[in-house]
Parts: C-alpha cells; sequence; structure tokens
C-alpha cells in the first residue's frame, strides 16, 4: 500500500514536488521540512541603496532650502519710523557736514557714560553711509567760534551759527546729535535725535527754536531702540549676522543684545540708512 502523497510549492522557483513518502525514506522527509521551513520563513527584501539615498538627498535640500537660514530670518524687523525727511535726495551742494559734538538732554552718569561709549562709533557709522564728508567739531573749536562747547537742535541757538561754522570748517550743512536714552544693561536700550541743517531762505525753512533767521531742517530722527522689543532685537540680530560676523566669527548673532558697542552701531546704522540719497550723476 502506497503511503500519502504529499504536494510541496516553493515559492522561489515554483516548482512543484509531488511523490510518495514512504516511512522508511528519510530523505523524502527531510525535503518536505525544508520546503516548509521555506514557506514560513519569509525572505529578506532587497532594497536599492543608491535610489534611497538619491530620494532621501532630495528630501533634504528641498526642506533645507524651505527653511530659514538661521533664526535671524524668522519674525519681524524693526525699522525707524519717527524720520522726516525734506527730500529723498541731498541737494548736490551739500558735499561737507559738520558734526556737532554729542550732546544729551541731562546730565546724568548713565548718559555720560553713553557720549563716551558711543561718540566715535558715531563717527564712523556716519562716514560709512557715504552720504556726505564729516567734518566733526570737538567741543574746544566750538567754544572758540561761538562761545559756547555745545548746542542742541532743540535749543536756542546763536544768530550766524552756521555762518560761524562755515567759516571754520567749510562746511555745508550742520548735524546736531544728541544721545536722549542709554541703558547698558539687559535689555539694552538707546535712543538719539539727529538734526541736519542747511542755510535757509524763506520764512517756511525756520526751525522752530532758532533765532537765525534761515535754518532749514534737511533731515532729522528722534528714535529709542529697545531690545527688549522682539522686533528690535531680530533687525540686531540681522545686523550682527551681516555686518559684524567677521569681527567675532565664533560668536553668537545675539551677542549684540549684550553688547553697548554693538548694539549701539546697529541702532546708527539703521538711523543713518535713513539719510536722504545722493543723485547719480
Amino acid at each position: 500500500m502506497s503511503g500519502p502523497k504529499y504536494l510541496f510549492q516553493s515559492f522561489d522557483d515554483r516548482e512543484t514536488y509531488s511523490g510518495h513518502c514512504p516511512g522508511d525514506s528519510m530523505n523524502h522527509w527531510k525535503y518536505a521540512l525544508n520546503q516548509s521551513l521555506d514557506l514560513l520563513s519569509p525572505r529578506p527584501k532587497i532594497i536599492n541603496l543608491p535610489v534611497v539615498s538619491g530620494l532621501m538627498i532630495a528630501l533634504l535640500i528641498a526642506g533645507c532650502a524651505s527653511m530659514p537660514r538661521s533664526l535671524d530670518d524668522i519674525g519681524p524687523r524693526y525699522k525707524p519710523v519717527n524720520i522726516y525727511r525734506q527730500s529723498d535726495v541731498l541737494p548736490t551742494r551739500i558735499r561737507r557736514v559738520a558734526v556737532l559734538p554729542l550732546t544729551t538732554p541731562a546730565s546724568t552718569a548713565l548718559l555720560a557714560s553713553g557720549v563716551e561709549d558711543l561718540e566715535t562709533i558715531l563717527y564712523a557709522e556716519l562716514e560709512k553711509s557715504g552720504r556726505f564728508e564729516v567734518i566733526p567739531v570737538s567741543a574746544e573749536q566750538l567754544r572758540e567760534w561761538t562761545g559756547q562747547s555745545s548746542w542742541r537742535a532743540d535749543e536756542q541757538l546763536p544768530l550766524n551759527l552756521l555762518e560761524r561754522l562755515r567759516d571754520g570748517t567749510g562746511c555745508d550743512a550742520v548735524l546736531f546729535c544728541q544721545l536722549i536714552r542709554y541703558q547698558p544693561y539687559e535689555p539694552l536700550a538707546i535712543g538719539w535725535k539727529f538734526s541736519l541743517v542747511e542755510k535757509g531762505e524763506t520764512a517756511k525753512d525756520l526751525t522752530t527754536s532758532s533765532r537765525d533767521p534761515g535754518l532749514r531742517i534737511l533731515w532729522s530722527a528722534d528714535e529709542v531702540f529697545d531690545a527688549g522689543d522682539v522686533g528690535v532685537a531680530n533687525a540686531a540680530r540681522a545686523y550682527y549676522s551681516q555686518h559684524l560676523r567677521n569681527e567675532a566669527p565664533l560668536s553668537d548673532s545675539s551677542t549684540v543684545l549684550g553688547s553697548p558697542s554693538r548694539f549701539g552701531q546697529y541702532t546708527l546704522n539703521a538711523l543713518f540708512a535713513t539719510l536722504p540719497g545722493r543723485q547719480n550723476h
């Protein structure tokens, strides 16, 4: 009598083994066992590594392209708004500007230290703006020419002030500079007032406080930059990344928010960027 008939099929070669398996035939049983194990154990899938790697790189590049390059690219950035400009372009006659000593609205230790820390930075940033030739006027020179070592644009000015400065420096206009706030601890805060004036000719050109019947304001700014404001902090970090990182390449852009001098650079750069431009020839 014949033994039971078994049918085995391999998924690998799709070949069928069919035959009688007598009880004393061990080879048949071994073959049957091997075939059963093949069916129960799934074969590993072969992955095309070059193709998968290429897809992952493409996805990574696409993701990086859509992401901001740094935290400096995220969020709003403050732009000065309390600015007056008589025109978008400086008159061609304005070539040399006398820059008066930096003043303060009150005699406090903080403001005095701010003048000491920021006055040279003011001259440097004004030079970088490239709008005109900068002629710094010292307190001693101003006292010699006008009888006083400092002047603010919002106080009563002497008659013929511009003529005296023009005689002493050869300037075409005068820039009044005032530091109105200085907070050198975090959150940093620095405030400025500037007035660029020239000799005017009509009554409508008068400044409100001057007794000189001919000072015309070409540009003025009155701004306080507070690093506690998100927009100001973002703008300061962006300025650091674009202009100051080469000076300290290992520093994080947030460094500017803890350095009064670097933060002062940012504030002056932002304000002087609003000066009227020069006519292209």
